[in-house]
């Protein structure tokens, strides 16, 4: 069961999605990331959150907005492959709107195993925020040396 409910408090406008996964999660508008071309096989979903489940850390969620049965396992990768710099391979960066690479939050999805030596994790395909005007797109890099599902930890 998936629904999601506008309402109108105090502090501002809070969307609340309500899933099988998270339960109900409260999220401020102004935390809404707009991607205006969707996530890759999810081109029809163009809003996004980034959901913080204590017990995941330091895994994040990306969830849709419209359909909260859609949720990616993101993660920052640069504390764990400190050469990873994907945004040298993209000529283009406009569709961010960034004026400063600091407001820009670079994850990458995340297939979650069993145990640790199978998580996996997809350095062709990052996702780049710009924090600042909440829009987000995923990139695709054409180097060889990205993989798909490259081994988070090295058993």
């Amino acid at each position: 069961m998936i629904k999601m409910d506008e309402q109108q408090e105090e502090n501002g406008n809070i969307v609340n999605l309500s899933t099988e996964k998270f339960g109900n999660v409260r999220i401020e508008k102004e935390n809404i990331i707009n991607f205006e071309n969707g996530m890759l096989g999810f081109e029809d979903l163009k809003q996004f959150v980034i959901v913080d489940i204590e017990e995941c850390l330091p895994f994040e969620w990306l969830v849709s907005v419209k359909d909260p049965s859609v949720a990616f396992p993101i993660l920052n990768p640069m504390p764990f492959f400190t050469d990873y710099n994907p945004t040298k391979s993209i000529g283009d960066l406009s569709s961010l709107s960034i004026k400063d690479m600091k407001n820009v939050e670079v994850f990458c999805t995340v297939t979650l195993g069993n145990s640790p030596s199978d998580v996996t994790i997809n350095l062709k395909g990052p996702v780049l925020i710009n924090m600042k005007s909440k829009k987000g797109k995923q990139f695709v890099l054409t180097e060889d040396y990205y993989s798909l599902h490259h081994p988070l930890v090295r058993a």
